[in-house]
């Protein structure tokens, strides 16, 4: 393809000589190409390599020139791995360094690595307030931070924002307070011109804020009072010149303009609670999600259960009070402001979202503002449906991994499944998004199996590559080589230096 031909032909060139970083502004030449098929690759880049600047890489299309080896593993194709401070953030590249986060005797960091060597170059310790609650797998430092070639971005929950500098120099510190979430913080910020976006959807008092890249001075925050628990992380659109930024969120998709933080659109049809994060490709917008029950009325009304389970009648239900049931099962998420107790308004909202959700993939050609659903959603589809992983656009076609170890590809044009659901010889979850370079697509499961496949209109699997340790973060692609960390290590599969 002439697209990916240049692309490989500017990698060659910028990587002729890394001392020479130059941010790259625009690529609007880009902007030529239209349709699902294109690869859009856009926003702030350092010339080495087209390094993989936030989470899921250029334009977080999930998509990177380099290539990556077919075959690897610990002992096989491996450059160099290292030991890590645990975390579930992904790493990310710029400026021949790997940055990523992680939490180590009670201290949140954010740290360095040689992309070449592996070798430590820098970390930076930052002391929490009160560590957010998480799940099973959940870690202080899951967000993966994100940088326009200069500075370095990251958020933790039990923090707040920090920027660095490429060196390591801190830049500017924003405390924020600690998301109220069953789950922890899991969205990641990111850098759309001049402005830090984080979307801080949690079971009350959801919001979308922007901060001033340069020195961390708060913008805007804007409202999201329809939000529930949410872990999307906000995508710019369009793609090569950003207005908005898109938030898949509690039942629905939402637009917001960079500028000032004010609603431009939306699409309804969305589940309750949203991990996997929007991408786009060509004129559209790809969203999916998948939670449990969703689609079934499985809520009983409060009327009824006030009566039942309203011991000391006074119009609060605790957790002993509640009989066995939908309403018990999910006590945590209904009480959304975590006092021990659920009234009423925090009863119908959260009973709403439950029985509102609808699991669903859709591709949506954003038109006109306000409640765009009914012009704007091109197509849906009901199965093989993520949980946790991104899409992955890729040659026209849309990739969604199902935990098991399922793999659904439709056209992305149309929707039509060239197959469904097929088995990639995995077991257990699937948390890590799908990244690709050239037509190969790497999926790894958080049993640890990395599994290479070639694109094409039926599974062809050219390999399954045992890392012998679990895995949740999304890999990172450089010059190459492919970037995965796993519960204790950050490898680089590759040639070596």
């Amino acid at each position: 393809m002439p697209f990916l031909n240049s692309i490989r032909w500017l990698s060659s060139r910028v990587a002729a000589d890394r001392s020479e970083r130059i941010p790259i502004v625009g690529m609007h030449w880009i902007s030529r190409w239209r349709g699902a098929a294109a690869l859009c690759i856009a926003g702030h880049l350092t010339a080495g390599a087209l390094e993989w600047p936030q989470f899921r890489g250029p334009g977080a299309s999930g998509i990177a020139a380099g290539g990556f080896p077919d075959e690897f593993g610990p002992d096989h194709h491996c450059a160099w791995s290292t030991e890590v401070p645990q975390g579930n953030s992904s790493p990310i590249v710029v400026g021949g360094r790997v940055i990523l986060t992680g939490f180590e005797d009670g201290q949140l960091l954010v740290f360095a690595l040689d992309v070449v060597q592996g070798r430590s170059l820098w970390r930076r310790a930052l002391t929490p307030g009160r560590i957010e609650h998480g799940a099973r797998l959940g870690n202080p430092a899951t967000a993966t931070s994100t940088t326009d070639g200069r500075r370095i971005v990251s958020y933790f929950g039990s923090f707040g924002l920090v920027c660095h500098a490429l060196d390591g120099t801190e830049v500017w510190r924003l405390p924020l307070p600690v998301p109220v979430t069953q789950h922890g913080a899991g969205t990641s910020p990111v850098i759309l011109g001049d402005r830090v976006l984080l979307n801080v959807d949690q079971d009350t008092g959801s919001c979308l804020i922007a901060v001033d890249l340069g020195t961390g001075a708060r913008l805007w925050r804007t409202e999201r009072p329809h939000a529930l628990r949410g872990f999307s992380t906000p995508l710019g659109w369009p793609s090569t010149s950003p207005e908005v930024a898109v938030i898949a969120g509690t039942l629905r998709l939402d637009a917001y303009r960079i500028s000032d933080g004010s609603p431009v659109w939306h699409v309804e049809g969305l589940p309750n609670e949203m991990v996997s994060s929007p991408i786009h490709a060509g004129d559209q917008v790809f969203v999916a999600g998948w939670t449990a029950g969703s689609g079934v009325a499985r809520m009983p009304a409060w009327g009824g259960l006030l009566e039942t389970a309203d011991s000391n009648h006074d119009g609060i239900l605790s957790a002993n009070e509640i009989p066995s049931g939908p309403a018990k099962q999910h006590f945590a998420y209904l009480d959304s402001n975590k006092d021990g107790g659920l009234s009423e308004a925090e009863y119908a909202a959260a009973a709403h979202a439950f029985d509102a959700s609808r699991n669903v993939a859709m591709a949506i050609r954003p038109k006109g503002g306000g409640n765009i659903t009914a012009a704007s959603v091109v197509w849906t589809h009901t199965r093989g449906l993520p949980y946790c992983p991104t899409p992955l656009c890729l040659n026209g076609r849309i990739y969604l991994v199902r935990n098991g170890g399922l793999l659904t590809c439709l056209d992305a044009n149309t929707g039509k499944p060239y197959f469904q659901e097929e088995r990639l010889g995995t077991i257990g979850d699937n948390y890590a998004s799908p990244v690709a370079s050239g037509d190969r697509i790497c999926i790894v499961s958080q049993s640890g199996v990395a599994v290479v496949l070639r694109a094409a209109d039926s599974l062809d699997v050219i390999a399954r590559n045992a890392l012998g340790e679990p895995v949740v973060a999304t890999p990172a692609i450089h010059d190459r080589h492919l970037l995965v960390r796993s519960s204790r290590r950050l490898f680089s599969f590759g040639p070596r230096p």
